[in-house]
């Protein structure tokens, strides 16, 4: 039987990465000057090609200015085979805002003094954040706290759960079909426009509680963009493009903001493009390592197998509606997909476009949303 790394002395620091190694959900590496998280349970590959830097599947970055193992009093010593090793990752591509970049770091200047004890305390902040998930899953299949939702008296603190999540269970994709319908036919935009309050209100609250990865913040009329929406796409000049969505003929629509449109932000339904002075923006870091795109070419159809999209919306009869993007006139523009359609659907020009081929926003890993 293999002995699984981190498994055997659980206080100890971290060790080396190590070829042909079995790793566990949360085993912790270091390797290329950084330290990396195992996100699934798996046998590590030969040198140089299984390791972390190759395998982002595999592996998440926990960020470290370091260029050579933090070495201590009795601590792992490094092997022969580690004697040359690829210049250290570079973490550059990584958002500022992302929730790791404060990882921990035995480099020099700024950072002197970070120890093995802040990297056990920001592996307490995963293990929190694991548990809220574990938790806010089971909790979003209770009716009620849909219904809660809906209302403006729930916030999720993590992301993949409540009603403007597809459900992959297709009994709880059922039931938020059917409680947004009841919904609607005694709600309307105002009664969406306080759920969308409260939800920003507790998103913008200075706190070290447990968040989501990905927010929905609301814009209101005059007001400007939140300093962490989320590009997603752009203009043919280079202007950043948002995600949007809005209530919108008794549904939650989504569309693309930007600081250079008009009126800020559109949605597009029906067939037209239409402008909107209130609306919520999609907010959170840009880090491939918590989100990707699932691309859909020409002829393929999009299906949702074995991974969580980010939270869209849901039209009138509750069907989801899901984040997507596409290029057009040398841009790429936000917009929306539907389940099994072969297009995505973007506002440009006052019109509503068919554009293929798309791609659909969805979480890398189901411990990081």
């Amino acid at each position: 039987m293999h002995q699984y790394q981190n498994e055997a002395q659980p206080h100890s620091q971290p060790q080396r990465w190590a070829p042909f190694t079995p790793y566990l959900p949360g085993s912790v590496a270091w390797y290329a000057g950084t330290f990396w998280r195992s996100e699934a349970n798996h046998l590590s590959g030969p040198q140089v090609g299984g390791a972390p830097t190759h395998n982002l599947h595999l592996w998440t970055p926990l960020s470290s200015t370091a260029t050579t193992y933090p070495h201590q009093p009795q601590m792992y010593q490094p092997q022969s085979y580690y004697t040359q090793q690829p210049p250290p990752y570079s973490s550059s591509s990584f958002s500022s805002s992302s929730p790791y970049t404060g990882g921990p770091s035995f480099g020099s200047g700024s950072r002197k003094g970070r120890n093995t004890m802040d990297f056990f305390t920001d592996m307490a902040t995963e293990s929190r954040k694991a548990m809220t998930i574990e938790k806010e899953t089971r909790e979003a299949r209770d009716e009620s706290a849909l219904r809660y939702e809906l209302n403006g008296k729930k916030v999720w603190k993590v992301g993949g759960v409540g009603m403007w999540s597809y459900s992959l269970d297709a009994r709880e994709e059922e039931v938020k079909q059917r409680l947004w319908r009841d919904w609607g036919e005694q709600h309307g935009r105002d009664d969406w426009l306080l759920a969308a309050r409260a939800r920003t209100e507790e998103y913008n609250k200075p706190s070290r509680a447990v968040k989501p990865a990905l927010m929905w913040k609301l814009v209101e009329k005059g007001q400007d963009l939140p300093r962490d929406a989320l590009p997603i796409g752009n203009e043919a000049d280079g202007m950043p493009l948002f995600s949007a969505r809005a209530w919108w003929e008794g549904g939650l629509q989504l569309g693309k903001a930007g600081t250079h449109l008009s009126h800020r932000a559109s949605i597009s339904y029906g067939g037209s493009e239409h402008n909107l002075e209130v609306y919520e923006v999609l907010c959170g870091p840009p880090d491939p390592s918590l989100i990707k795109w699932m691309t859909y070419r020409h002829g393929e159809h999009a299906g949702i197998e074995g991974w969580q999209p980010v939270e869209g919306g849901r039209e009138k009869d509750g069907t989801p509606v899901l984040l997507a993007k596409g290029e057009y006139e040398n841009g790429v523009h936000p917009g929306k997909c539907l389940l099994n359609d072969d297009h995505a659907c973007v506002g440009w020009g006052g019109g509503e476009l068919w554009v293929r081929p798309f791609q659909i926003l969805a979480y890398c890993s189901p411990s990081r949303r």
